[in-house]
């Protein structure tokens, strides 16, 4: 990247309050999380020292002093006997901040006492106020000026303390923040500060004497009104009619639930500063987004976050550098991270915000998609997406990375879109158009209903999602018109379905010929245990070789495209039959023949007969030993990053005979794992409705009673995106009362196929608290593996459930058939207990039992 970076100047400008300041950061997480952080506040005036767990960390502050410690509340672990007090002990001032991720908050009462909370999405801007804030509270200038906050709200207060440091730096340069979380707090600050106060904020329900009191804001800023009439105060309050209770006392309102919160902030202090004399240019005027080299070698534009997905790329790229021998170990392959130029959360946030695309939420998707690519992109955004173009003329892909994407507790994926153009146009602004298309239409995802949801069920008012863009080489080839890879693969170091000798901490890869959109989708791919490549037990016969391995493939158009290319369609990509390609090297190398008279496949592409997808030579014979390095390399990065994970890869076959194969490590993220375990007994086994061997999940859940399932009476084949229709009507009536609901049917869910399942998206199915896909033989599909819709579900903590009756696993719901519905959508019934069913599931072992725990007098009733 140093090709762009040289073109384009790159700069930082870093404040510092008066007094005391942070130089030593002591940060405790899981060691996923610091490659990425490093990324975000690169470069900082802290030294950044990393500890895994309580323990490593006190033999860190017995050698070192430290300002601050950052404590993930996921690293605390009661059983090691090492408390946050016993680390303050030894470093004398030691500050603590607690840092909980949005929608976890599990704050014990003695961790409140031991230091500071925030709620982290993993954002510089909020890390970099955080250490502000504790600066303020060490800053021993009794002259110094102030803005009080009166919050008690961990999510408001998270939220807004990036937001009133800019407002500060606009209005009151100088001024440090006060926070009170209470009316008698909120009093003594006003008391101490007095003239030294530049103005007041204050939340309107708060503490008061020990209990909560609806007008406690309403009195200390009437206080401060009639003792200092001119000082500049706001009331906030998430309940809007409390905007009355502010124009009684003259004051300005701010509805901490508006769409707009932080510009209504800003807007807030504009108008404060607007008051002040000018003070020269305001920073960052010059070049609102500077360019960085990254410490993980791609390049940033920005000064927001990375985002989830580009924090893989850095965690990815640290481990390579700490392994050299996993790029060397295997000659005939060259192991790369494709270059990638990363457009930071700070520009989706001013393109969103400048635009007013944030009020288009609820407005029909087509609509909201023209609306997006209508909206200009900031003028410096294409100018540097014109160096990058000058400098690049391969095949790209434009991919999401928002902060919630890859996250450790929430590992989503494919909520957002990915765009690929070829960049070959003869005309320099076509190709810039396709670009800025690309990168407009990712940032569009983000407000898609399926994103908006997941960010809903995964997060708490006001935080939203935010997101950065990566730009990056697709890997492959090109055969003809098209451009692919010869394989796409995926691998999981933890394999929820284990099957012949294998073995769940095995892992397991599904592979596919062509770009990844295969997998991503759940759509046919050939299945392999790394430890184990020659095993195939999903194919007992020739017939299942025939059947069930994959004849279509996805690749990216690279001649004879519409100037518009198709955005709206497969995202440029067009799906080939096997039979287009049968020509080209990658269908030559990785198919097998299938022999009718002998009935038997041998592996070469030489011999006449039907070609089947096989991947022979890589898995049979190892040439080259791809399953091999993927399984070191699935080793190495659960071991770095303390839990299992998944890799994205490529391997593409060199142009010249004995050159190796290029093997691309596009992307990593955490995996959802169970941690305790959910106990069943032999009473449970016998009692059950449903008894699972493959089940995903670790939880115990007794709360729901509302069952909807396809119906298998009426079932039809070609109707699956009916039923998805008609459970996403039962579920949002569900939603909203909030039940949740046990959801089972056969095939896959959330298949991009109708005919391998029923083609739902989290949207349709988010009130889903435990899922069961039947394997009856209705449908003749494997069961979900690694899909993008199977992953989230699984990341929401969801349980799924996989039955396939026989001698181990049953289900047997037909007790309830008799009984009236709720309501009878055809092909989905929706029923509901009298009292809620019991749901075990045990995570370590794949068992989950469903238990009627009112079958003496469970019956249906409707409400």
């Amino acid at each position: 990247m140093d090709k762009i970076t040289k073109k384009i100047n790159a700069g930082s400008e870093n404040s510092s309050p008066p007094g005391f300041q942070v130089r030593n950061i002591l940060f405790v997480s899981a060691p996923y999380h610091l490659p990425g952080l490093k990324v975000d506040i690169h470069p900082s005036a802290w030294e950044i020292t990393h500890a895994v767990s309580m323990e490593e960390a006190a033999e860190l502050l017995r050698k070192k002093t430290f300002d601050l410690l950052f404590i993930e509340i996921e690293a605390l672990d009661d059983s090691t006997g090492i408390t946050v007090q016993h680390l303050k002990s030894l470093c004398s001032g030691l500050q603590v901040i607690f840092l909980v991720q949005p929608g976890c908050c599990k704050i014990q009462p003695l961790e409140r006492e031991a230091g500071h909370i925030f709620i982290w999405s993993g954002t510089p801007e909020l890390f970099q106020a955080m250490v502000r804030f504790v600066e303020d509270q060490r800053c021993k200038d009794i002259t110094r000026r102030a803005v009080l906050l009166v919050e008690d709200s961990l999510e408001y207060t998270s939220f807004l303390l990036p937001e009133i440091y800019k407002g500060i730096d606009a209005a009151f340069p100088g001024a440090g923040l006060v926070l009170a979380g209470s009316h008698e707090t909120a009093m003594e600050r006003f008391r101490e500060l007095g003239q030294r106060l530049d103005c007041v904020l204050s939340d309107t329900r708060l503490p008061f004497q020990g209990k909560e009191a609806p007008e406690a804001g309403i009195d200390i800023l009437s206080t401060i009104h009639r003792e200092m009439p001119g000082l500049p105060i706001m009331l906030m309050s998430a309940e809007s009619a409390n905007k009355k209770m502010a124009q009684g006392i003259s004051v300005p309102f701010l509805d901490k639930n508006g769409n707009q919160l932080d510009r209504d902030l800003h807007e807030f202090f504009h108008s404060l500063a607007s008051d002040r004399p000018a003070q020269g240019s305001p920073p960052h005027a010059k070049d609102p987004y500077p360019v960085q080299i990254s410490p993980a070698g791609f390049t940033r534009i920005g000064r927001g976050s990375i985002g989830g997905k580009a924090r893989g790329l850095a965690f990815l790229a640290q481990t390579l550098d700490r392994r050299p021998d996993l790029g060397t170990a295997y000659p005939e392959m060259a192991v790369n991270i494709p270059e990638a130029l990363v457009f930071c959360t700070d520009i989706f946030d001013d393109f969103i915000r400048d635009n007013g695309l944030a009020e288009l939420t609820d407005r029909p998707l087509t609509e909201l998609v023209q609306a997006f690519i209508d909206a200009p992109l900031p003028r410096e955004v294409l100018r540097h997406l014109k160096t990058y173009l000058a400098a690049n003329s391969v095949p790209l892909v434009v991919r999401s990375s928002s902060l919630l994407e890859d996250a450790v507790n929430h590992p989503c994926a494919g909520l957002h879109k990915t765009y690929m153009i070829p960049n070959n146009h003869a005309d320099p602004d076509m190709r810039l158009s396709h670009l800025a298309t690309a990168v407009k239409l990712v940032y569009a995802s983000a407000y898609y209903k399926k994103a908006q949801a997941f960010v809903r069920s995964t997060t708490v008012h006001p935080f939203r999602d935010s997101m950065a863009v990566m730009i990056q080489e697709v890997a492959g080839s090109q055969y003809g018109d098209f451009f692919y890879p010869a394989i796409s693969g995926t691998a999981h170091s933890l394999n929820f379905y284990p099957a012949a000798n294998a073995k769940a901490d095995e892992g397991v890869l599904n592979l596919a010929l062509g770009l990844g959109r295969t997998l991503a989708q759940g759509e046919q791919s050939f299945r392999v245990f790394p430890e184990h490549p020659q095993a195939t037990p999903q194919f007992s016969s020739t017939r299942d070789f025939l059947e069930n391995t994959q004849n279509s493939f996805y690749a990216l158009r690279m001649a004879g495209y519409p100037d518009t290319l198709r955005f709206g369609m497969c995202s440029n990509l067009e799906r080939r039959d096997l039979a287009q390609a049968i020509e080209e090297a990658p269908v030559k190398t990785l198919t097998s023949t299938y022999l009718p008279v002998e009935d038997r496949i041998r592996d070469t592409w030489y011999c006449k007969g039907p070609k089947i997808l096989t991947f022979a030579q890589v898995l049979k014979y190892g040439t080259p030993p791809l399953t091999a390095l993927v399984n070191d390399l699935m080793k190495a990065l659960a071991h770095d990053a303390g839990g299992p994970i998944e890799l994205e890869f490529t391997a593409d076959i060199p142009e010249k005979s004995g050159d190796p194969w290029n093997v691309s490590l596009v992307q990593v993220r955490p995996m959802f794992s169970p941690r305790d375990t959910s106990l069943i007994t032999k009473k449970d086994l016998d009692e059950a409705v449903c008894v699972s061997t493959s089940a995903l999940g670790n939880c115990t859940l007794d709360t729901i009673r509302d069952i909807v399932y396809v119906n298998p009476e009426t079932f039809e084949g070609s109707k699956t995106s009916d039923m998805a229709q008609q459970i996403s009507r039962i579920n949002a009536d569900l939603a909203k009362n909030n039940r949740r609901f046990l959801l089972a049917g056969p095939g896959r869910w959330g298949s991009s196929d109708p005919w391998l399942g029923i083609p739902v998206d989290w949207q349709q199915i988010s009130g889903a608290g435990a899922i069961v896909e039947i394997r009856d033989g209705t449908i003749h599909a494997d069961a979900s593996k690694g899909s993008h819709f199977f992953n989230t579900i699984t990341s929401q903590g969801v349980p799924y459930i996989t039955v396939n009756p026989g001698a181990a696993d049953r289900i047997d719901l037909e007790h309830l058939t008799g009984c009236r519905t709720v309501r009878d959508e055809g092909f989905i019934r929706h029923m509901r207990l009298k009292r809620p069913l019991l749901i075990k599931v045990d995570g370590k072992h794949s068992r989950s039992v469903i238990i009627n725990a009112g079958k003496a007098d469970n019956h249906i009733q409707a409400e």
